[in-house]
């Protein structure tokens, strides 16, 4: 079962189609779920909301109809719980709820509830829908998430056994020397340029600084360039990539040719991704371990909570 642990995600209902209602001239049992009966009326209906106006292949409908009613059963189970805890939503909690949606899709009241008349569904009806939503949220905080510890241990266990997940993206830091090609160029012009462009290769290979080197060039607006920038895996062009890849730090490219000119490049610094600080992470590790346990806490006690109830499937 979906299961919703912020209000947030009520948004979430905007979005669902309005429901198609199945007519059926005689209902049965469905399933008996202790006191309370799921009847066939009830699950075809659902079936026709997951449906959504499509034919669902013959092959397939069995399986889906068993996994709507287990569904069924489980929401049955839930509410039951709830009834027997005395767990209550007021009016208020509905209210601010109602008053998220609108924030975060940035809609007036009025758009709201013309969005969801556009979809079929009556304000009154998403409201009980958000009550639906916050008695299982409630429910499952006081029944699974309350129960739920993450120690010190586990938090530290976890970032060093998942180092390279808190690894920023590797990077390096280019600079160039460019000798445009101005358009419109002759062959003897561009091997001309093809020349001081080799020369100024030649001049950095015996050793001369990469910075005076381009300077000696700009002063005369032969050339132009200069630091780059940071660039990650994928954000260089094929031309470029293929030319700096086994460069190490302060080592300079082999002439690049591009339609726009000839190009010389440095890699100035070349970061293989630092390990992000424990202390910058270890509130996100927490949020995600808590997130497993009561995962796996939920379904232990949503099957103890089958097992202890009366279910009679009669299809």
């Amino acid at each position: 079962m979906k299961r919703h642990f912020h209000t947030a995600a009520i948004a979430i209902l905007l979005l669902l189609p309005g429901v198609a209602m199945a007519t059926t001239t005689v209902s049965r049992i469905a399933a008996v779920v202790n006191s309370e009966i799921i009847t066939t009326n009830q699950l075809n209906r659902e079936l026709a909301e997951r449906a959504n106006g499509a034919k669902v292949p013959p092959s397939q409908l069995s399986d889906l109809r068993q996994q709507v009613l287990s569904e069924l059963i489980e929401k049955t189970l839930l509410m039951q719980k709830i009834d027997e805890l005395g767990i209550k939503v007021s009016d208020a909690e509905i209210e601010s709820a109602v008053n998220d949606v609108q924030k975060q899709n940035k809609l007036t009241r009025e758009q709201l509830v013309e969005a969801l008349r556009s979809e079929g569904m009556p304000f009154e009806k998403y409201k009980d829908n958000l009550r639906q939503q916050i008695l299982r949220y409630k429910l499952v905080g006081r029944e699974v998430q309350a129960k739920v510890e993450v120690t010190t241990r586990e938090v530290s266990d976890y970032f060093r056994e998942h180092i390279d997940d808190y690894r920023e993206k590797p990077f390096l830091r280019l600079s160039r020397i460019t000798f445009p090609i101005p358009p419109k160029s002759t062959t003897v012009q561009i091997e001309a340029i093809r020349d001081k462009a080799q020369a100024a290769l030649e001049r950095l290979k015996k050793g001369e600084e990469f910075y005076p080197v381009l300077l000696s060039y700009t002063a005369n607006q032969s050339a132009e360039g200069g630091d780059m920038g940071t660039f990650a895996e994928g954000e260089l062009t094929r031309d470029f990539e293929r030319a700096v890849r086994d460069l190490k730090e302060g080592e300079v490219s082999g002439l690049v040719e591009t339609p726009s000119g000839f190009h010389i490049l440095q890699v100035t610094e070349r970061n293989a991704g630092k390990i992000r600080q424990f202390d910058e992470v270890k509130e996100e590790i927490q949020r995600t371990l808590r997130e497993q346990k009561t995962e796996e806490r939920y379904k232990e006690w949503s099957q103890n909570l089958r097992k202890g109830a009366y279910i009679d499937i009669r299809l």
